[in-house]
């Protein structure tokens, strides 16, 4: 069973040592199979360069036959929050990749199989999300009417057009899927963005001959 480990740290000079001794602990640990961003924390798990590579090199294997087992010191350093690391979690549970938190035991895939006992915790981690989703979207609303009281909000300009330019700026991850020759919806799963985006930068990336 291939086996795998991620580690986040927020600086540069921040201390390894303990995810690190950590894992070595486990059967089967490889230093080349480690992968350590050094990033704050607030940065999406797919938008870090170290877990980028993670899974792009993980699921080049999911045809095999062989169980594959990331390891994390603690779930947080799936992503920048719950709906993160959710995304994260369903991401490699629909490639069948098993997740396995040191700190809180927690194993998504046993045998093949999801583990039910994972699946009622991500159930009840979704409903929290969801409540946080609801939440954001609130005082969202909610700070634009007092922003409009006020006339220091106008919103979009009619009929104004994101230039191609800047849809590619916003959107670098995608880009590099499309080069790879990645399908839309697994574009979509793995960076969080709609289809319907995937398309329009596809569209752009075509238009302007961006594919060898």
């Amino acid at each position: 069973m291939p086996l795998y480990f991620y580690s986040r740290v927020s600086t540069a000079g921040q201390n390894l040592s303990r995810q690190t001794e950590s894992f070595k602990k486990i059967t089967g640990f490889k230093p080349n199979n480690l992968f350590v961003d050094k990033v704050q924390g607030n940065i999406p798990f797919m938008e870090r360069p170290e877990a980028v590579k993670l899974f792009d090199q993980i699921t080049s294997f999911k045809k095999s036959s062989e169980d594959i087992t990331v390891y994390i010191d603690s779930i947080d350093r799936l992503g920048r929050n719950l709906i993160d690391i959710l995304h994260t979690i369903e991401l490699f549970t629909q490639n069948g990749i098993n997740v396995q938190s040191n700190k809180e035991g927690f194993q998504t895939i046993i045998n093949g199989k999801e583990n039910p006992i994972a699946k009622v915790v991500v159930s009840v981690m979704g409903s929290i999300a969801e409540m946080e989703r609801s939440r954001i979207k609130e005082r969202t609303r909610e700070g634009i009417q007092i922003a409009k009281a006020k006339g220091k909000f106008k919103g979009r300009k009619p009929g104004s057009i994101q230039s191609d330019t800047k849809l590619l700026e916003r959107h670098p991850l995608i880009v590099a899927k499309l080069k790879k020759g990645m399908q839309y919806r697994d574009i979509a799963d793995i960076t969080g963005k709609s289809t319907a985006t995937v398309a329009k930068v596809k569209k752009v990336m075509i238009t302007r001959s961006l594919f060898n």
